[in-house]
């Protein structure tokens, strides 16, 4: 396949002749895909009569970025045909004046990845790139693995040659010595001597000039018709003109490397010497820095997976980089690089220790585990947004490697995501045993704080994973941990405790606390079994199962009695251990667990509960309250962002039921229903002084006891009688055990 990338100023010409090309190699029996790359989207209008199509953008304004997968068919929507057969495609742009049109080209060509476009058997395709600015977006058909001929259409005037002249800067950034650049197309505009301005500057850069179009009014009138010529008067001198062009492009194997002038050398040798006033610089002689690339990378659109809040076009809570930020920093041997601003790691930094210092403070304890986590950051500031920041990035990577980090992650935040910096020259710099994975996170803008989480999981494992390592017996990963949570380390000495007994060692915890052998040795285990049955595990588990084949155990780690005894049988019939070992473990549990429940049942038989919870599994909290004779007066379920399936088998015991409920009735629901105790996810300051109150953990601790945990509370709360008096002693309670 012949892809060709057609660059020049705008307004030169470039889609007519970009449109005529694509005509004359339809015409020759090509298939040809055209894509437009100009803000405009006015690239392929004569290839279609004129008429405007769907751009990519306006696709996207329409659909959720889940929506559009790959089919066997190419995309209706956005792939249109016109003249010859020639398929269209036009990238669009945002208002004017409005956001970043650069990042459009990036998000398109995003798109055209995902939806597999470019691997439909196209012979030929024409990339129409505005050229007035080599930005990091518009520079994207420059990448390698896009076109491979480049050419550029001017004319003999000098702001024409000038961009001419900075798109084969821009090639020259990112191909440095190799041929890709094909020759210069002369579309005249009449001007005196234009046709050896044009040839001294092919001369000065050392490229053919390829042909030359003469300014004529048969161009005006195939636009006012919507008509290329080579349709509309396809036997016309001009029109074998393009069709000897079309297939001298098609078939160019001579290519040449990139030679641009200095703006000094542009002015003196191609328009003769100017005097300028003294200490005047000629036109761009500051100096720019390397145009930056972009590499094919983790996207949210790449990793093919999107968080519940992308799909379903709510709200997005957090950002993408801190979410994978949050799993990177579990890589113990890893350093996490952030490239953007200081302050961008900075409050990552401090959400991710948070726990920590809480401990630290609260409790004199520090967690034993990436209290504090290696994350250095590129610290981008306004210039170099303006002019790229992979130098920036390329020295702090050498002070990684330089520390003698096994592995760094690279995550891009919304600046660098909006320039346009491509990590490709990661590729690079890769030796022995350092590992360099990037994950372009790019801030919000590929998605919110689980959006990360999942690109961050899916592209470690794809990165680090080895397929050929074998399964091992009695082996299990555990997968999609919550770090964050404080009652993690409970709930793994819980599970520990029951595969312990089972004989069965834990091979990876994917992805907590772990290193780069653990996760490279990920299908050592031959069971993995998920922390939590959320959409976050749910989707996780998917992504393994596609695209590793891992088993999992039917079951997470299960929370409360009923769900920790099924999930013992079940384990251990998966490890072919006898019935009775279960039982054992089963009837061990269920001593301690009733035993504690004849204990704290004369302070909560009775009493009246009410839940307000954004949980979307509590059947563990309503058993262990239904055990003791408490009366479920009211439960309400409010949306989650985390979370889409509600779930109990206790509806009939249940006195009221809601869900999607209105936080702002919380209030009135209060003094209504008049409980005993009221449970909720966060307190609030309303109902101090109006009911007693406990907090529910959003990841509760696993296993057997896990609702005796906060009945235990409760009972406390009613046998020390806080509501009657005590308020300090109440704070105290709360902060300390809640």
């Amino acid at each position: 396949m012949a892809e060709l990338a057609i660059y020049g100023k705008g307004g030169i010409g470039k889609s007519t002749i970009a449109a005529n090309i694509s005509a004359a190699l339809a015409k020759q029996g090509k298939r040809v895909l055209q894509i437009g790359c100009d803000p405009k989207h006015d690239s392929t209008r004569l290839l279609l009569g004129g008429r405007r199509i769907t751009t990519v953008l306006d696709y996207l304004r329409e659909t959720g970025p889940g929506q559009g997968r790959r089919t066997p068919s190419l995309p209706e929507e956005i792939v249109h045909a016109g003249a010859f057969g020639v398929h269209c495609i036009e990238a669009g742009g945002p208002e004017p004046g409005v956001g970043c049109a650069g990042r459009g080209i990036l998000t398109t060509f995003e798109l055209i990845r995902r939806l597999g476009i470019r691997d439909y058997p196209y012979d030929a395709v024409i990339y129409d790139v505005l050229g007035d600015v080599v930005c990091g977006g518009f520079a994207v058909p420059l990448r390698r693995e896009y076109a491979e001929k480049v050419y550029i259409v001017s004319s003999g005037e000098f702001m024409a040659l000038y961009a001419a002249n900075n798109i084969l800067r821009g090639l020259k950034n990112y191909d440095q010595s190799r041929g890709r650049a094909g020759g210069i197309i002369l579309n005249s505009r009449g001007l005196p001597e234009e046709d050896g301005l044009i040839r001294r500057f092919c001369d000065a850069v050392e490229l053919p000039l390829l042909e030359s179009f003469p300014r004529s009014e048969v161009f005006s009138g195939c636009e006012r018709e919507g008509m290329s010529l080579v349709e509309r008067d396809g036997g016309s001198e001009l029109a074998a003109k393009f069709e000897a062009l079309a297939a001298l492009m098609y078939r160019q194997e001579e290519l040449y490397p990139p030679r641009p002038l200095s703006d000094e050398e542009l002015e003196d040798r191609i328009f003769g010497e100017r005097k300028r006033p003294a200490g005047r610089r000629a036109l761009g002689e500051q100096v720019f820095g390397e145009v930056p690339k972009r590499k094919e990378a983790a996207s949210a659109f790449v990793s093919g997976v999107f968080s519940k809040s992308l799909i379903a076009r709510e709200p997005l809570q957090g950002c993408a980089f801190s979410g994978a930020m949050g799993v990177c920093t579990q890589v113990g041997d890893c350093v996490c690089i952030a490239h953007g601003p200081v302050s961008c790691a900075h409050i990552t930094y401090q959400s991710i220790t948070s726990a920590s210092r809480r401990f630290l403070l609260e409790r004199g304890i520090v967690l034993p585990y990436q209290a504090s986590p290696p994350v250095l950051s590129s610290q981008m500031n306004e210039t170099v947004m303006i002019f790229g920041g992979v130098e920036a990035l390329r020295k702090k990577l050498a002070e990684a490697r330089a520390a003698g980090s096994a592995g760094i992650f690279v995550l891009t935040t919304c600046p660098s995501g909006i320039i346009g910096d491509d990590l490709g020259f990661l590729r690079d710099m890769e030796a022995g045993e350092s590992r360099i994975i990037p994950l372009l996170t790019d801030g919000n803008l590929q998605g919110d704080f689980l959006q990360g989480i999942l690109m961050a999981y899916t592209e470690i494992a794809r990165a680090l994973i080895d397929r050929t390592v074998a399964a091992r017996e009695n082996t299990v990963n555990i997968v999609a941990e919550k770090p964050e949570t404080t009652g993690r380390g409970e709930s793994l000495r819980y599970m520990k405790d029951i595969l312990d007994r089972l004989g069965i060692e834990i091979n990876c915890h994917f992805i907590c606390e772990t290193s780069l052998e653990e996760i490279r040795c990920f299908m050592r285990g031959k069971l993995s079994i998920l922390a939590f049955d959320d959409y976050m595990g749910r989707t996780i588990r998917d992504f393994l199962r596609g695209e590793f084949g891992a088993e999992f155990l039917d079951r997470p780690f299960p929370v409360g009695f009923r769900e920790s005894a099924e999930w013992v049988r079940l384990l251990a019939s998966s490890f072919g251990r006898p019935p009775e070992t279960a039982g054992a473990i089963i009837a061990d549990y269920r001593d301690r667990y009733e035993g504690e429940i004849l204990r704290i049942k004369p302070y909560l038989a009775g009493k009246r509960l009410m839940v307000i919870t954004f949980n979307h599994d509590i059947d563990w909290i309503l058993q262990t309250a239904l055990d003791l004779e408490m009366e479920v007066a009211f439960l309400a379920v409010m949306d989650f962002s985390q979370e889409n399936l509600f779930r109990t088998i206790f509806r009939e015991r249940i006195g009221e039921f809601r869900v999607s409920y209105d936080r702002s009735r919380r209030r009135s629901d209060i003094e209504r229903v008049k409980p005993d105790l009221f449970l909720a996810n966060y307190p609030s300051p309303e109902e101090d002084g109006r009911v007693l109150t406990d907090v529910i953990p959003f990841c509760p601790v696993a296993g057997f006891l896990s609702g005796l945990l906060l009945a235990r509370r409760w009972s406390e709360i009613f046998r020390m009688n806080l509501y009657e008096g005590w308020k300090q002693d109440e704070v105290l309670f709360r902060k300390y055990q809640s």
